[in-house]
């Protein structure tokens, strides 16, 4: 595969392969791409959930919001303790 970049992202690239981070250019855009593929794939699971929320909300699966569940979901991170559920996302 051949790929021609613009004049400024040539001497971008170059700039990132001179600075030592990259040892070539091509891993300078394996690595773009591999990033690309990762938001991407994050935007879709946060898609996906957005998508079930708005399900459950339709079925009326809530929970009322208050501040005692503020307080309770803020204990459980201060003592560290992972929420374990899938549709909450970092």
């Amino acid at each position: 595969m051949h790929v021609r970049f613009s004049n400024v992202d040539e001497h971008y690239i170059k700039g990132k392969v001179e600075s030592g981070f990259y040892t070539s250019e091509n891993e300078v855009v394996r690595d773009a791409v591999r990033r690309m593929r990762e938001e991407e794939e994050r935007i879709a699971r946060f898609q996906a959930a957005v998508r079930l929320g708005d399900e459950q909300i339709e079925r009326g699966e809530t929970v009322p919001y208050s501040k005692e569940l503020m307080e309770q979901i803020g204990q459980r991170t201060k003592q560290g303790k992972k929420i374990d559920n899938p549709d909450v996302l970092p």
